[in-house]
């Protein structure tokens, strides 16, 4: 075998690398996550392991640090049109092959795109976890992509593309965000429009597999009761042999600055009007995602937020709200929304904007502050409670800058204090600039 460079993760993080020891800082010692094991092979493609011995099934989770946001121009979608094509057929399986394999293990298997990355997974019963590798490094590596698997593809994303703009809080969020983040790479749109998807060719697609799904490119991360050691030899053989590239640089993404309120709307054949305010903010790791992530428990999260006891419970403005902060790699966005009956949509605006202004001119209470972060454990709690749970939840964050991330951010969490909210909240929470993206019932 290869030389390696190892990291294992206890109490401390331990990096072996030709036979120097680095120490770096203590992590969480109350993370359910720990022991977690690493290990990065020659070619820079990272192995991560968490053995779960009390939990038969096992996931194998590739991660590919390529999303939307690597999207050629005229070519929106790509990165979620090949995440389509890659389990239709390899040299030695054909359209239909790799599904029966992983359904016969007693397994299934999904993808997903996102702004930042696309994920592969496997779960099967642990015994079948080294077929599972085999599998899914075949259609990683040698898939076909078939001319007419890219035609038969295409039809099925143009019926997503559909579903997505009838669903009203998806398409606000997707309209908002394009706007918010315009002139960067994160106005892209994940799943891309027809127009565009009718350009993809087979060409694009193999030319996107070599230039981003290389080596250095690509997490994998298996979770559930397995043999770390084992899992590393394996991930050697399928994955040794690849060679690392460079890869495309990627531009500096400034937080957008907004000065006023921008309005996004339509008009739909609906009952009730949805609503979405955007707020731009920083990316998911950072101190401030700690702290916006407990604003927006606070703010709307469940039956005990200011939101829900004002607009719900005392004035019977809409009919429902939240509130959360999402994560990019790069920059993030904090959002509230709500449906309403359109005659109530300046109250609605105006309780949102006291509550925001209320954030930044006094600190939380400690009770408020108790729940929040009680909401945010559980929260995490349910990131391990399987293990496609944890798989998921580790390779994302190594991803998001390190998967220490995911070991530490209960911690993390727990230190936000009700200043740290109120610095937050100044900083990017502006009650008079932001994004209002609306669907509203047509003529009213």
């Amino acid at each position: 075998m290869s030389r390696v460079k190892v990291v294992i993760v206890s109490l401390l993080v331990t990096l072996l690398m030709a036979g120097t020891v680095a120490l770096a800082a203590p992590v969480d010692p109350g993370s359910p996550l720990i022991p977690l094991h690493m290990r990065i092979l020659d070619n820079g493609m990272r192995v991560i392991v968490r053995e779960i011995p009390s939990y038969p099934v096992a996931t194998v989770n590739v991660w590919v640090d390529t999303g939307a946001k690597h999207d050629p121009e005229g070519l929106s979608g790509l990165a979620h049109f090949f995440e389509h094509l890659t389990f239709k057929g390899t040299a030695t399986r054909p359209r239909g092959q790799i599904a029966y394999e992983v359904e016969s293990l007693g397994g299934y298997l999904n993808a997903m795109t996102s702004l930042d990355y696309t994920s592969y997974f496997i779960v099967v019963p642990a015994e079948h976890v080294h077929q599972a590798m085999e599998i899914q490094a075949d259609a990683l590596l040698n898939s076909l992509y078939e001319q007419t698997e890219i035609d038969r593809e295409r039809a099925v994303i143009h019926e997503e593309i559909r579903l997505r703009i009838d669903s009203p809080q998806t398409h606000l969020v997707d309209k908002a965000i394009e706007h918010l983040f315009a002139g960067t790479v994160y106005a892209k749109n994940v799943i891309g429009s027809m127009a565009e998807l009718a350009n993809v060719s087979r060409q694009d697609i193999v030319d996107f597999h070599g230039r981003y799904y290389v080596p250095n490119n690509m997490v994998l991360v298996v979770a559930g009761q397995v043999d770390a050691e084992a899992i590393f030899d394996q991930a050697e053989e399928l994955y040794g042999g690849m060679n690392a590239k460079p890869l495309p640089q990627g531009e500096h993404i400034a937080i957008p600055q907004l000065r006023q309120v921008v309005f996004l709307t339509e008009e739909r054949p609906l009952e009730q009007s949805y609503v979405f305010l955007g707020h731009p903010a920083p990316g998911s790791n950072t101190q401030e995602a700690a702290a916006l992530t407990l604003a927006g428990v606070i703010l709307g999260g469940g039956r005990s937020s200011r939101l829900y006891k004002k607009l719900i419970e005392e004035e019977q403005v809409v009919t429902n709200v939240s509130s959360s902060y999402s994560g990019f790699a790069d920059i993030g966005l904090f959002g509230v929304f709500a449906q309403l009956d359109p005659a109530e949509r300046d109250r609605f605006t105006e309780i949102v904007q006291e509550e925001l202004l209320r954030l930044q001119s006094e600190p939380v209470t400690e009770a408020e502050l108790a729940r929040a972060k009680a909401m945010a454990r559980s929260s995490l709690a349910f990131s391990t409670e399987s293990s496609a749970n944890v798989a998921m939840y580790l390779g994302k964050q190594e991803i998001y800058g390190g998967v220490m991330g995911a070991v530490n951010q209960a911690a993390q969490l727990e230190q936000v204090t009700a200043e740290d909210i109120q610095r937050a909240a100044k900083s990017f929470l502006h009650p008079d600039a932001y994004i209002h993206s609306e669907i509203s019932p047509a003529g009213r």
